[in-house]
């Protein structure tokens, strides 16, 4: 008989700490999947920020910027003479 109340009373203990053990799991699954949106989230801001760039990036650097750029800071092609090639 008192070795049944033991038995009992000892799978109830284990029982318990493996319902501790279940709920902290599940909470630390929260927080990890909470990071993981979070991180998820920063990089989709990053990857549109990067597309953005590019493509202010490509504008800056078309021919038709770069000429309103050198006409506005008086720049001009260069004269015939100006223009030397270098023989290997």
């Amino acid at each position: 008989m008192k070795k049944r109340i033991i038995a009992c009373f000892s799978l109830g203990v284990s029982a318990l700490a493996l319902g501790v053990c279940l709920v902290w799991l599940n909470l630390q699954l929260v927080d990890l999947s909470y990071s993981i949106k979070k991180m998820h989230d920063v990089l989709e801001g990053e990857q549109k920020l990067k597309s953005k760039l590019v493509v202010e990036h490509m504008n800056l650097m078309s021919s038709y910027q770069l000429q309103e750029k050198a006409a506005d800071m008086g720049l001009r092609p260069p004269e015939s003479g100006q223009v030397r090639s270098m023989q290997d």
